[in-house]
């Protein structure tokens, strides 16, 4: 299934004041993340076909380590 022209192969943004930063993988359907929290940088990769569930699951890690840093 081919990328539609409008859609977007990179995203970055703030959530709960952590910047974090997204990129499309290689692999269809993957995306890169990486983002700090208390100078520890967390990277890795969210499955997800459509930019903005990939986002929300990087949302979702970012709260799950808020959660658990102390």
């Amino acid at each position: 299934m081919p990328r539609h022209p409008g859609e977007p192969d990179q995203h970055a943004g703030t959530h709960r004041g952590v910047h974090f930063s997204l990129k499309q993988n290689a692999a269809k359907g993957y995306w890169r993340y990486a983002y700090t929290i208390d100078d520890k940088v967390r990277s890795g990769r969210v499955q997800g076909r459509l930019p903005l569930l990939a986002i929300r699951r990087v949302q979702m890690r970012i709260d799950r380590d808020m959660r658990n840093r102390d």
